[in-house]
């Protein structure tokens, strides 16, 4: 996907040119946050994305307005005052090269009255100028979360400095060197980005740069008889990237940086075995867990390694993309092509299938599609978050389907696996953090790995924005509000997944209508636990865990209040219970 931007701001310029699209360095931080606005999950930081629903790791922009009204007000200025100009400027562009380097390299020689070197290594030398001629320079950039700590802390500083610079018309396209494309809702097959650039993304977002009033107003480009000349927008061809990559898919999420552990071992290892024999292993196989538990991570990982092993029939979607598509296929009466491009894939991987509940036709659709592409030896892999018995508004054919080849749960990750994941991020990030820090980010942040890098990541920035030495006291300070928030926060989703560990069921078998002696002991804690930890009513309890009535959850609680007042060894399991859901 292709944006054309012309900056409204020159800081908008500069945020964009230093950084990519959203902060996920360890392949699991990235989830879409919305369309307005972007949060960093947990880190209570809050991203603002500049390019409303657009989110593409590829932006490309002109410096300087494109407005008609403007052109001719320009061409109205006398040919000698023009000419004085140009002359005045043009020592200044004396190739797009140089103009990027020495711009860039002024603007931090300013900045040094203003920043730390420590802040300056870290935040404003991340910036790299990978190609410049006379018709483009192209910017190299590593992560969103240093746009948007820059928009917010100096922004206004990088607007003042550069427009001192006379920034002549080039042209730039930012490329982000660890692609960050979360939407996920392009096609995974191996295409040029001008062959992707289809009706929804054409949609652009127009920003006119609004020159110094009190500056002397200097032309974007001339030619040789001192007219104004515009370039036209162009499509911008990809970035060459060292392996290959099918789009949609962020390079940073590879089975190597995926951290295993007891809560995904069973996941992992299944995606290694589909890896090794497609369509003949779990077909489909079907991945659950709550947000941020590496679902996307996996099945991103296998789409690129499948890619990279030469498999080019292959596709990564958005289950809501698929939707999208089908109704559009639909709209232009287009269903044979629709059919062709996704029931001719050898492997075909769908992401938050929970997105077509409801929607008849379109389930009808993908399961005549999971169907054909099984019989034809090819491969299906789908990621929810919640199991197929589980899957609310769902047909109960395709919930069968679903469930036909090996579904497998995500779980929180355990302690040894937030360490480990901790570590190898202090790393990444080049930064040494103290052992007790790490245990105490581990400690306190347990629902999620994208609320632990959440964490981390908050922790780093408010060590660079006061200049704080990262110990136990900072993270204590800083970090208080979520430790506060995840130890309030139990759902009944929480509890029944924690119910159902340790009575050794699945989680659906606690909401089913299941008798069996063991079902019910495990049903009738979990509405104690939801009565005692959370707000909810009996009747609301009672809905939640299989449509039960008010009655019911009533007489559970008080089954399991009598009991354990009987039972030392059932009140023992209650009691771990709730000291491991309060934290």
């Amino acid at each position: 996907m292709i944006t054309e931007v012309v900056f409204a701001d020159l800081s908008l310029f500069i945020q964009q040119a230093l950084c990519s699209d959203l902060l996920d360095q360890d392949g699991v931080l990235a989830n879409r946050f919305g369309n307005d606005s972007n949060h960093l999950c947990g880190a209570g930081v809050e991203l603002v994305s500049d390019m409303g629903k657009q989110r593409d790791p590829l932006i490309s922009g002109y410096i300087g307005s494109e407005k008609n009204e403007e052109s001719e007000s320009r061409q109205r200025v006398s040919a000698g005052a023009k000419n004085s100009v140009t002359s005045e400027v043009r020592p200044e562009i004396r190739s797009a090269h140089s103009t990027a380097e020495e711009i860039f390299s002024s603007v931090l020689d300013q900045l040094e009255g203003e920043v730390s070197p420590r802040i300056r290594q870290r935040w404003f030398q991340k910036i790299k100028v990978e190609q410049a001629n006379e018709e483009l320079v192209l910017l190299s950039v590593p992560s969103a979360f240093v746009r948007d700590y820059l928009q917010k802390s100096y922004g206004d500083s990088l607007n003042r400095i550069v427009r001192k610079q006379g920034l002549g018309p080039v042209r730039w396209k930012i490329t982000v060197s660890e692609s960050d494309n979360t939407s996920g809702s392009g096609n995974a097959i191996g295409t040029s980005a001008e062959a992707s650039l289809n009706e929804e993304s054409k949609t652009d977002v127009s920003l006119i740069l609004k020159p110094d009033s009190t500056s002397e107003s200097k032309p974007r480009f001339s030619t040789n008889n001192g007219s104004e000349k515009r370039r036209p927008a162009m499509a911008v061809a990809p970035a060459i990237s060292a392996s290959p990559i099918p789009a949609g898919i962020r390079r940073d999420l590879t089975l190597d940086r995926f951290v295993v552990g007891k809560s995904n071992q069973v996941a992992y290892s299944a995606v290694k075995d589909v890896l090794r024999s497609p369509g003949n292993s779990f077909n489909p196989l079907f991945l659950h867990g709550g947000s941020g538990l590496g679902k996307t991570h996996l099945l991103q990982a296998l789409t690129r390694q499948f890619f990279i092993q030469g498999e080019r029939r292959i596709r990564y979607v958005q289950c809501e993309k698929f939707v999208q598509l089908f109704v559009r296929a639909l709209q232009q009466k287009k269903i044979p092509q629709f059919r062709e491009d996704f029931r001719s894939l050898k492997v075909l991987v769908i992401d938050d299938v929970q997105m077509i509940a409801g929607k008849k036709n379109s389930q009808e659709e993908l399961l005549e599609t999971i169907d054909v592409i099984n019989q034809s030896g090819g491969q299906v892999l789908l990621a929810c978050d919640v199991p197929p018995r589980r899957c609310q508004f769902l047909h109960q054919h395709l919930k069968n389907r679903f469930s036909a080849g090996l579904v497998v749960r995500l779980d929180p990750p355990d302690l040894e696996t937030r360490l480990s994941i901790l570590e190898r991020q202090s790393i990444r990030s080049g930064i040494q953090v103290p052992g007790e820090v790490l245990h105490f980010i581990a400690d306190n942040i347990r629902t999620s790995v994208r609320e632990l890098l959440g964490a981390f990541t908050r922790l780093e920035a408010q060590s660079d924005l006061t200049g704080e030495v990262i110990d136990l006291g900072l993270a204590q300070r800083c970090l208080e509000p979520m430790v506060r928030s995840g130890q309030r926060v139990i759902t009944m989703d929480v509890i029944v997944e924690s119910v159902a560990r340790r009575w050794s069921i699945p989680p659906e078998e606690i909401q089913s209508r299941s008798r069996t002696r063991n079902t019910s002991m495990a049903r009738n804690v979990a509405i104690y636990l939801a009565k005692i930890l959370t707000n909810r009513s009996n009747l609301e309890i009672g809905a939640a865990l299989g449509g039960r009535s008010h009655a019911t959850a009533s007489s559970a609680h008080r089954k399991i209040r009598e009991k354990s007042n009987e039972d030392e060894h059932l009140r023992e399991e209650v009691n771990r219970l709730i000291r491991e859901l309060r934290g």
